[in-house]
């Protein structure tokens, strides 16, 4: 499934509802659909907010999402400015108090730490972040079953 994403502040919360729509419909479990409410959140909000700085042209960001039995890949293009994530944020200090740290940074560290692969490449003049979590991630974040007691 594509999604063409308008650069509107309110554009995030109607892509999360997309993609929360279609994990549900596949079964997804809700550690899944919580790890890319998050991180969806999080980095369209960044792209729309301060991707297109000094960019004269028109802007296009679409995401894109398949679920297939073993995982889940989303990928969000845009021809805002070149910005790698993974590479080019900041990490946020985490050794201060939420007052006391500066804004910015946290939605990648988080992301970062809740999806299990992510890969950013430029390609003609695109961003292109590659999000993937594997499906058997989620079932490995439950704690194990306690075996029977035998006695």
């Amino acid at each position: 499934m594509r999604i063409a994403v308008k650069r509107e502040p309110s554009e995030p919360r109607r892509v999360v509802d997309e993609i929360e729509s279609m994990c549900l419909e596949h079964g997804l479990g809700q550690d899944i659909i919580f790890k890319f409410q998050l991180s969806m959140d999080e980095l369209l909000t960044n792209v729309i907010s301060y991707g297109f700085e000094g960019v004269e042209a028109d802007p296009i960001i679409t995401v894109d999402i398949r679920v297939d039995d073993a995982e889940v890949t989303v990928v969000i293009r845009d021809n805002g400015r070149p910005f790698d994530p993974l590479e080019d944020a900041e990490a946020p200090d985490l050794s201060l108090d939420a007052e006391h740290r500066p804004i910015g940074g946290l939605g990648i560290h988080l992301t970062k730490a809740f999806i299990d692969s992510l890969a950013y490449e430029r390609v003609d003049g695109f961003n292109c972040l590659t999000l993937t979590q594997p499906l058997a991630a989620a079932e490995t974040d439950e704690p194990p079953e306690e075996p029977p007691d035998e006695h």
